[in-house]
Protein backbone atom coordinates (compact mmCIF):
# COMPACT_ATOMS: atom_id res chain seq x y z
CA UNK A 1 0.00 0.00 0.00
CA UNK A 2 1.13 3.47 -0.52
CA UNK A 3 2.87 5.52 2.10
CA UNK A 4 1.48 8.64 1.26
CA UNK A 5 -0.15 10.96 3.38
CA UNK A 6 -2.69 12.93 2.14
CA UNK A 7 -3.41 16.38 4.22
CA UNK A 8 -7.20 15.84 4.03
CA UNK A 9 -6.91 12.31 5.64
CA UNK A 10 -4.68 13.10 8.38
CA UNK A 11 -6.55 16.17 8.86
CA UNK A 12 -9.79 14.16 9.56
CA UNK A 13 -8.10 11.60 11.41
CA UNK A 14 -6.76 13.97 13.71
CA UNK A 15 -10.08 15.27 14.47
CA UNK A 16 -11.86 12.39 14.44
CA UNK A 17 -9.10 10.93 17.22
CA UNK A 18 -9.03 14.18 19.36
CA UNK A 19 -12.84 14.67 19.28
CA UNK A 20 -13.12 10.84 20.44
CA UNK A 21 -10.34 12.18 23.26
CA UNK A 22 -12.71 15.28 24.53
CA UNK A 23 -15.48 12.87 24.71
CA UNK A 24 -13.96 10.72 27.27
CA UNK A 25 -12.68 13.07 28.72
CA UNK A 26 -16.38 14.95 29.19
CA UNK A 27 -17.55 11.25 30.04
CA UNK A 28 -15.41 11.15 32.75
CA UNK A 29 -15.66 14.55 34.41
CA UNK A 30 -19.62 13.16 34.38
CA UNK A 31 -18.44 9.99 36.00
CA UNK A 32 -16.58 11.77 39.06
CA UNK A 33 -19.91 12.99 40.26
CA UNK A 34 -22.30 9.92 40.12
CA UNK A 35 -24.13 9.33 42.86
CA UNK A 36 -26.53 6.83 42.90
CA UNK A 37 -28.69 5.93 39.94
CA UNK A 38 -28.57 5.13 36.24
CA UNK A 39 -27.42 8.45 34.63
CA UNK A 40 -23.53 8.69 33.84
CA UNK A 41 -22.84 5.79 36.47
CA UNK A 42 -19.76 4.34 36.59
CA UNK A 43 -16.97 2.70 39.08
CA UNK A 44 -14.88 5.75 38.90
CA UNK A 45 -16.35 7.16 42.40
CA UNK A 46 -15.79 3.48 44.13
CA UNK A 47 -12.20 3.72 42.86
CA UNK A 48 -11.99 6.91 44.02
CA UNK A 49 -13.14 6.27 47.66
CA UNK A 50 -11.20 3.11 47.87
CA UNK A 51 -7.98 5.08 47.11
CA UNK A 52 -8.73 7.92 49.49
CA UNK A 53 -10.91 7.37 52.14
CA UNK A 54 -9.97 3.44 52.55
CA UNK A 55 -6.09 3.42 51.32
CA UNK A 56 -6.65 0.55 49.67
CA UNK A 57 -3.86 0.83 46.98
CA UNK A 58 -3.69 -2.38 44.38
CA UNK A 59 -3.28 -0.42 41.09
CA UNK A 60 -1.49 2.10 39.63
CA UNK A 61 -4.14 4.26 39.27
CA UNK A 62 -5.03 4.48 43.25
CA UNK A 63 -1.49 6.11 43.12
CA UNK A 64 -2.72 8.66 40.65
CA UNK A 65 -5.82 9.12 42.64
CA UNK A 66 -3.97 9.87 45.44
CA UNK A 67 -1.22 12.23 44.50
CA UNK A 68 -3.82 14.31 42.94
CA UNK A 69 -6.55 14.40 45.75
CA UNK A 70 -3.64 14.97 47.77
CA UNK A 71 -2.02 17.74 45.48
CA UNK A 72 -6.11 19.24 45.15
CA UNK A 73 -6.36 18.45 41.37
CA UNK A 74 -8.73 15.91 41.19
CA UNK A 75 -9.83 17.73 38.53
CA UNK A 76 -7.51 16.64 36.44
CA UNK A 77 -8.66 13.26 36.48
CA UNK A 78 -10.61 12.54 34.02
CA UNK A 79 -8.28 14.01 31.56
CA UNK A 80 -5.45 11.61 32.57
CA UNK A 81 -8.71 9.12 32.03
CA UNK A 82 -9.39 10.65 28.58
CA UNK A 83 -5.52 10.57 27.32
CA UNK A 84 -5.45 6.81 28.27
CA UNK A 85 -8.35 6.31 25.95
CA UNK A 86 -6.28 7.67 23.24
CA UNK A 87 -3.57 6.23 23.70
CA UNK A 88 -5.12 3.11 23.58
CA UNK A 89 -5.89 4.25 20.17
CA UNK A 90 -2.38 5.33 19.82
CA UNK A 91 -0.69 1.98 20.65
CA UNK A 92 -3.13 -0.47 18.59
CA UNK A 93 -2.09 1.80 15.66
CA UNK A 94 1.67 1.06 16.65
CA UNK A 95 1.22 -2.36 17.10
CA UNK A 96 -0.98 -2.50 13.31
CA UNK A 97 2.52 -1.08 11.95
CA UNK A 98 4.30 -3.71 13.77
CA UNK A 99 2.33 -6.59 12.50
CA UNK A 100 2.09 -5.53 9.07
CA UNK A 101 5.77 -4.27 9.05
CA UNK A 102 4.60 -0.59 8.41
CA UNK A 103 3.82 -1.39 4.55
CA UNK A 104 0.27 -0.06 5.01
CA UNK A 105 -0.90 3.55 4.65
CA UNK A 106 -0.77 5.03 8.07
CA UNK A 107 -4.29 6.87 7.94
CA UNK A 108 -5.90 3.21 7.17
CA UNK A 109 -3.86 2.19 10.36
CA UNK A 110 -5.45 5.35 12.67
CA UNK A 111 -8.60 4.46 11.42
CA UNK A 112 -8.68 0.89 12.30
CA UNK A 113 -7.10 1.42 15.47
CA UNK A 114 -10.07 3.64 16.34
CA UNK A 115 -12.56 1.18 14.92
CA UNK A 116 -11.09 -1.27 16.93
CA UNK A 117 -11.51 0.82 20.07
CA UNK A 118 -14.83 1.38 19.49
CA UNK A 119 -16.59 -1.99 18.01
CA UNK A 120 -18.55 -4.30 20.42
CA UNK A 121 -20.57 -7.28 20.22
CA UNK A 122 -23.30 -7.91 18.22
CA UNK A 123 -26.15 -7.63 20.33
CA UNK A 124 -29.36 -9.24 19.99
CA UNK A 125 -31.98 -8.62 22.78
CA UNK A 126 -33.16 -11.63 24.60
CA UNK A 127 -29.72 -13.43 24.96
CA UNK A 128 -27.75 -10.77 27.33
CA UNK A 129 -28.76 -8.25 30.17
CA UNK A 130 -27.54 -5.60 27.85
CA UNK A 131 -25.67 -4.25 25.69
CA UNK A 132 -22.49 -4.19 27.67
CA UNK A 133 -23.53 -6.52 30.97
CA UNK A 134 -23.04 -10.00 30.16
CA UNK A 135 -21.47 -9.38 26.63
CA UNK A 136 -17.66 -10.29 26.07
CA UNK A 137 -15.76 -6.91 24.49
CA UNK A 138 -12.68 -5.07 24.55
CA UNK A 139 -14.24 -1.65 24.22
CA UNK A 140 -14.50 -0.84 27.96
CA UNK A 141 -14.90 3.20 29.16
CA UNK A 142 -16.64 3.32 32.77
CA UNK A 143 -13.19 1.45 34.75
CA UNK A 144 -10.24 3.15 35.44
CA UNK A 145 -7.78 0.21 36.28
CA UNK A 146 -8.97 -1.49 32.57
CA UNK A 147 -8.41 1.88 30.99
CA UNK A 148 -5.21 1.82 32.06
CA UNK A 149 -4.03 -1.66 31.87
CA UNK A 150 -5.23 -1.75 28.11
CA UNK A 151 -2.95 1.11 26.45
CA UNK A 152 0.19 -0.39 28.67
CA UNK A 153 -0.69 -3.81 27.59
CA UNK A 154 -1.00 -2.90 23.87
CA UNK A 155 2.42 -1.35 24.44
CA UNK A 156 4.12 -4.39 26.74
CA UNK A 157 2.87 -6.38 23.52
CA UNK A 158 4.62 -3.49 20.65
CA UNK A 159 7.98 -3.98 22.76
CA UNK A 160 7.53 -7.89 22.87
CA UNK A 161 6.49 -8.44 19.27
CA UNK A 162 9.49 -6.19 18.24
CA UNK A 163 11.67 -8.46 20.58
CA UNK A 164 10.34 -11.82 19.45
CA UNK A 165 10.72 -11.29 15.83
CA UNK A 166 14.57 -11.71 16.14
CA UNK A 167 14.88 -12.38 19.89
CA UNK A 168 18.88 -13.56 19.15
CA UNK A 169 20.01 -9.82 18.01
CA UNK A 170 17.05 -7.90 19.83
CA UNK A 171 17.42 -9.33 23.09
CA UNK A 172 19.59 -7.31 24.54
CA UNK A 173 20.10 -5.78 28.14
CA UNK A 174 18.75 -2.76 27.38
CA UNK A 175 15.76 -4.34 24.92
CA UNK A 176 14.89 -6.73 28.58
CA UNK A 177 15.18 -4.06 31.05
CA UNK A 178 12.64 -1.95 28.90
CA UNK A 179 10.47 -4.97 28.56
CA UNK A 180 10.91 -5.74 32.06
CA UNK A 181 9.66 -2.33 33.32
CA UNK A 182 6.86 -1.67 30.97
CA UNK A 183 5.36 -5.30 31.79
CA UNK A 184 5.79 -4.92 35.49
CA UNK A 185 3.72 -1.51 35.19
CA UNK A 186 1.27 -2.80 33.18
CA UNK A 187 0.82 -5.56 35.97
CA UNK A 188 0.38 -3.09 38.37
CA UNK A 189 -2.24 -1.45 36.22
CA UNK A 190 -4.21 -3.99 36.86
CA UNK A 191 -3.11 -8.07 37.02
CA UNK A 192 -5.37 -9.36 34.30
CA UNK A 193 -3.11 -8.80 31.14
CA UNK A 194 -0.30 -10.72 32.84
CA UNK A 195 -2.82 -13.58 33.81
CA UNK A 196 -4.24 -13.77 30.15
CA UNK A 197 -0.70 -13.24 28.11
CA UNK A 198 2.16 -14.23 29.79
CA UNK A 199 1.15 -17.85 30.03
CA UNK A 200 0.93 -17.49 26.12
CA UNK A 201 4.52 -15.99 26.03
CA UNK A 202 5.99 -18.90 27.88
CA UNK A 203 4.42 -21.29 25.10
CA UNK A 204 6.38 -18.84 22.15
CA UNK A 205 9.81 -18.88 24.66
CA UNK A 206 9.41 -22.93 24.82
CA UNK A 207 8.54 -22.97 20.83
CA UNK A 208 11.98 -20.80 20.67
CA UNK A 209 14.24 -23.21 22.83
CA UNK A 210 12.82 -26.29 20.90
CA UNK A 211 13.73 -24.32 17.78
CA UNK A 212 16.79 -23.04 19.02
CA UNK A 213 16.13 -19.49 17.83
CA UNK A 214 18.17 -18.27 20.50
CA UNK A 215 21.15 -18.58 23.03
CA UNK A 216 19.71 -20.63 25.50
CA UNK A 217 20.79 -17.96 28.39
CA UNK A 218 19.50 -15.28 26.14
CA UNK A 219 15.67 -16.93 26.20
CA UNK A 220 16.33 -17.89 30.17
CA UNK A 221 16.92 -14.60 30.46
CA UNK A 222 13.68 -13.38 29.06
CA UNK A 223 11.58 -15.42 30.92
CA UNK A 224 13.17 -13.90 34.45
CA UNK A 225 11.25 -10.80 33.08
CA UNK A 226 7.85 -11.99 34.53
CA UNK A 227 10.13 -12.06 38.27
CA UNK A 228 9.29 -8.64 39.14
CA UNK A 229 5.13 -8.73 38.18
CA UNK A 230 4.79 -11.75 40.09
CA UNK A 231 5.88 -9.75 43.09
CA UNK A 232 3.25 -7.01 42.06
CA UNK A 233 0.89 -9.58 42.28
CA UNK A 234 1.93 -11.04 45.64
CA UNK A 235 1.32 -7.53 46.46
CA UNK A 236 -2.03 -6.79 44.81
CA UNK A 237 -3.31 -10.18 46.30
CA UNK A 238 -2.48 -9.39 49.66
CA UNK A 239 -4.67 -5.85 49.59
CA UNK A 240 -7.61 -7.39 48.22
CA UNK A 241 -7.67 -10.80 49.69
CA UNK A 242 -6.40 -10.03 53.08
CA UNK A 243 -7.84 -10.99 56.33
CA UNK A 244 -9.22 -7.74 56.54
CA UNK A 245 -10.86 -8.06 53.30
CA UNK A 246 -13.79 -9.72 54.41
CA UNK A 247 -14.43 -13.43 53.03
CA UNK A 248 -13.00 -12.97 49.60
CA UNK A 249 -11.39 -15.85 48.15
CA UNK A 250 -10.95 -17.40 44.13
CA UNK A 251 -12.95 -20.28 43.69
CA UNK A 252 -12.71 -22.74 41.00
CA UNK A 253 -16.32 -22.37 39.52
CA UNK A 254 -17.07 -23.08 35.74
CA UNK A 255 -19.37 -20.99 34.08
CA UNK A 256 -20.78 -19.34 37.73
CA UNK A 257 -18.99 -15.49 36.72
CA UNK A 258 -19.38 -15.60 33.16
CA UNK A 259 -23.42 -16.46 33.38
CA UNK A 260 -24.18 -13.85 35.76
CA UNK A 261 -25.86 -11.92 32.88
CA UNK A 262 -26.30 -13.65 30.37
CA UNK A 263 -29.61 -15.38 29.42
CA UNK A 264 -28.21 -17.93 26.46
CA UNK A 265 -24.07 -17.97 27.13
CA UNK A 266 -23.53 -20.38 24.06
CA UNK A 267 -24.72 -17.29 22.04
CA UNK A 268 -23.10 -14.52 23.79
CA UNK A 269 -19.90 -16.35 23.17
CA UNK A 270 -20.36 -16.06 19.84
CA UNK A 271 -22.09 -12.60 19.48
CA UNK A 272 -19.65 -11.10 21.48
CA UNK A 273 -17.02 -12.49 19.00
CA UNK A 274 -18.81 -13.14 15.68
CA UNK A 275 -16.40 -10.99 13.40
CA UNK A 276 -13.28 -12.88 14.50
CA UNK A 277 -14.72 -16.44 14.30
CA UNK A 278 -15.88 -15.80 11.13
CA UNK A 279 -12.36 -15.17 9.97
CA UNK A 280 -10.99 -17.39 12.34
CA UNK A 281 -12.76 -20.45 10.45
CA UNK A 282 -11.84 -19.13 6.53
CA UNK A 283 -8.21 -18.51 7.91
CA UNK A 284 -7.71 -21.88 9.82
CA UNK A 285 -4.75 -22.93 8.32
CA UNK A 286 -3.30 -20.35 8.78
CA UNK A 287 -3.50 -20.29 12.31
CA UNK A 288 -0.23 -22.26 13.14
CA UNK A 289 1.65 -20.49 10.25
CA UNK A 290 1.29 -17.08 11.30
CA UNK A 291 2.61 -16.90 14.49
CA UNK A 292 0.46 -13.37 15.73
CA UNK A 293 -2.53 -14.72 14.68
CA UNK A 294 -1.52 -17.75 16.65
CA UNK A 295 -0.31 -15.40 19.77
CA UNK A 296 -3.56 -13.42 19.60
CA UNK A 297 -5.92 -16.47 19.20
CA UNK A 298 -4.14 -18.46 21.99
CA UNK A 299 -4.08 -15.36 24.76
CA UNK A 300 -7.83 -15.00 24.17
CA UNK A 301 -8.11 -19.23 24.80
CA UNK A 302 -6.18 -18.47 28.20
CA UNK A 303 -8.41 -15.32 29.02
CA UNK A 304 -11.63 -17.15 28.43
CA UNK A 305 -10.87 -20.21 30.20
CA UNK A 306 -9.56 -17.97 32.97
CA UNK A 307 -13.05 -15.89 32.94
CA UNK A 308 -15.32 -19.39 32.52
CA UNK A 309 -13.46 -21.38 35.15
CA UNK A 310 -13.19 -19.13 38.19
CA UNK A 311 -14.95 -17.09 40.12
CA UNK A 312 -14.87 -15.20 43.29
CA UNK A 313 -16.70 -15.00 46.59
CA UNK A 314 -17.37 -12.81 49.18
CA UNK A 315 -18.05 -8.70 48.56
CA UNK A 316 -16.43 -9.26 45.17
CA UNK A 317 -19.21 -12.05 44.08
CA UNK A 318 -20.39 -10.65 41.43
CA UNK A 319 -18.07 -8.33 39.94
CA UNK A 320 -16.68 -11.06 37.66
CA UNK A 321 -12.95 -9.20 37.73
CA UNK A 322 -11.57 -12.24 35.84
CA UNK A 323 -13.32 -11.22 32.73
CA UNK A 324 -10.89 -8.60 32.28
CA UNK A 325 -8.07 -10.70 30.74
CA UNK A 326 -10.28 -12.02 28.08
CA UNK A 327 -11.28 -8.68 27.73
CA UNK A 328 -8.02 -6.94 26.51
CA UNK A 329 -7.26 -10.27 24.40
CA UNK A 330 -10.76 -9.35 22.27
CA UNK A 331 -8.67 -6.48 20.77
CA UNK A 332 -6.46 -8.62 19.69
CA UNK A 333 -8.23 -10.97 17.80
CA UNK A 334 -10.27 -8.36 16.37
CA UNK A 335 -7.41 -6.81 14.94
CA UNK A 336 -6.01 -10.12 13.74
CA UNK A 337 -9.25 -10.81 11.75
CA UNK A 338 -9.50 -7.43 11.10
CA UNK A 339 -6.25 -7.04 8.73
CA UNK A 340 -6.76 -10.51 7.30
CA UNK A 341 -10.23 -9.41 6.51
CA UNK A 342 -8.97 -6.13 4.29
CA UNK A 343 -6.56 -9.11 2.35
CA UNK A 344 -9.25 -10.72 1.20
CA UNK A 345 -11.12 -7.71 -0.13
CA UNK A 346 -8.69 -6.45 -1.63
CA UNK A 347 -7.99 -9.72 -3.52
CA UNK A 348 -11.97 -10.59 -4.02
CA UNK A 349 -11.25 -10.89 -7.62
CA UNK A 350 -9.46 -13.86 -7.03
CA UNK A 351 -11.96 -15.55 -4.46
CA UNK A 352 -14.18 -18.50 -5.12
CA UNK A 353 -17.97 -17.38 -5.60
CA UNK A 354 -18.84 -19.15 -2.02
CA UNK A 355 -15.73 -17.58 -0.56
CA UNK A 356 -17.45 -13.84 -1.89
CA UNK A 357 -20.42 -14.67 -0.40
CA UNK A 358 -18.99 -15.32 2.92
CA UNK A 359 -16.87 -12.24 3.12
CA UNK A 360 -19.96 -10.77 1.94
CA UNK A 361 -21.51 -11.91 5.49
CA UNK A 362 -18.58 -11.28 7.35
CA UNK A 363 -18.67 -7.50 6.30
CA UNK A 364 -22.51 -6.98 7.40
CA UNK A 365 -21.16 -8.94 10.88
CA UNK A 366 -18.34 -6.62 11.09
CA UNK A 367 -20.83 -3.59 10.14
CA UNK A 368 -23.24 -4.33 12.73
CA UNK A 369 -20.47 -4.89 15.49
CA UNK A 370 -19.45 -1.33 15.03
CA UNK A 371 -22.91 0.30 14.57
CA UNK A 372 -23.48 -1.44 18.24
CA UNK A 373 -20.28 0.26 19.11
CA UNK A 374 -20.76 3.51 18.16
CA UNK A 375 -24.42 3.11 19.47
CA UNK A 376 -22.80 2.12 22.55
CA UNK A 377 -20.50 5.03 22.94
CA UNK A 378 -22.54 7.50 21.98
CA UNK A 379 -25.10 6.47 24.20
CA UNK A 380 -23.07 6.29 27.61
CA UNK A 381 -21.55 9.67 26.29
CA UNK A 382 -25.12 10.77 26.88
CA UNK A 383 -25.62 9.90 30.21
CA UNK A 384 -26.96 6.06 29.59
CA UNK A 385 -25.53 3.78 32.10
CA UNK A 386 -22.99 1.72 31.09
CA UNK A 387 -24.22 -0.96 32.25
CA UNK A 388 -27.16 -0.65 29.13
CA UNK A 389 -29.94 -2.82 30.55
CA UNK A 390 -32.29 -4.09 27.90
Amino acid sequence: MSDKRPLPLRVINTVMVVGYTAACIYLYYRFMGWESGSVYESDLPAHISLAVDDGLIYSLVSFLIIGLNKLNLMELLPMFLGIFACLSVMFTALLIREITEDKWNRDLTELLALLLNIVMPCYIKGFSDGRYIGMHTSSIWHNSTYLLMKWMGLWTLLIYFKIEKNISEKMTVKSYLYFTLVLTLTTAAKPNFFLAVTPVMLVFLIMDLVSKKAPVSRLILFGSSVIPSFAVMLLQNSALYSVNAGDNKIVLAPGRAMSIHAGNLPAVMVLSIAFPLMMLALHFRDLFKEKVMLFAWLSAGVGFLEYFLLSEEGARNMDANFSWGYAFTIILIFGISLLLWIKDILAIKEKKTAVKAYLAVSSVVLLYHTYCGLLFFIRIVRGVSYMMWG
